[in-house]
């Protein structure tokens, strides 16, 4: 049996569009909602509404680069998230997600002090269940492919290659042909037909506002057909595969 699981970060309104697509095709995700972050975010009244179908996740306060500051405001960074989402909510919210992908040892540690059961990294290319449960890992990226563009339609020429170089090598060491690399909805699901023969957790990441910003809905919409409603997948939260594995 594969695990799927899927997250997005920082609480845009656009997430909403992404749980209609998750309903649509049978899969869970889990939301990490930063309270101070994006200008459009999501209202408490829709994180609560979000909440009866997902999981809602804690995302800090401001968005800080955690190692960069100190153990205090890791601290407060977290644990105020934590209690504000619980105080929206009425219930626990068990998982946590290191803003911009970054942390260290101490970042691990405040996330444990502050009562979260796991932590979420972005680090790519991997189907394992996670080994320690604030250090998990992810498979795919909701990210254009092969090239780097500043919006739907224009390219980054300066660092044309760069969505090449940040997340290629990493799916290839999974399995994931060169050829297959050709755009993020190919990769994506290259990258499921491995988790599907060898077993293990395909986990799918994104923000909502960059599937806006790159025009990339449609490849969504259709990587979640591929991977969805099928008989033989678990779809989980975040949280569900770090229980089932402690």
């Amino acid at each position: 049996m594969t695990t799927v699981t899927t997250s997005w970060d920082d609480g845009d309104v656009l997430d909403l569009k992404v749980a209609e697509l998750l309903d649509k095709y049978g899969i869970k995700g889990t939301f990490y909602i930063t309270k101070n972050y994006r200008k459009e975010r999501l209202s408490e009244e829709d994180i609560k509404k979000l909440s009866t179908r997902h999981e809602i996740g804690a995302h800090t306060l401001t968005h800080p680069d955690l190692p960069k500051v100190s153990y205090e405001t890791k601290l407060a960074e977290m644990g105020g998230s934590k209690q504000w989402l619980e105080s929206v909510l009425g219930k626990e919210v068990p998982m946590f997600c290191y803003p911009f992908g970054r942390y260290n040892d101490e970042s691990m540690r405040a996330a444990k002090a502050s009562g979260f059961i796991g932590a979420r990294t972005t680090v790519l290319g991997s189907i394992k269940t996670p080994s320690n449960p604030f250090d998990m890992s992810t498979t795919v990226h909701v990210y254009p492919l092969p090239f780097r563009k500043k919006d739907a339609h224009t390219f980054y020429w300066r660092y044309l290659l760069q969505p090449w170089w940040q997340r290629g090598g990493e799916l290839h060491k999974l399995g994931v042909p060169l050829y297959a690399m050709r755009s993020f909805e190919t990769a994506a699901c290259a990258a499921f037909d491995i988790a599907k023969a060898k077993g293990g957790v395909y986990h799918l990441w994104g923000h909502s506002w960059e599937i806006e910003r790159y025009d990339l809905w449609e490849e969504f919409e259709r990587v979640l057909k591929y991977i969805g409603n099928r008989q033989d997948c678990d779809y989980v939260t975040n949280g569900e595969v770090v229980t089932s594995t402690s």
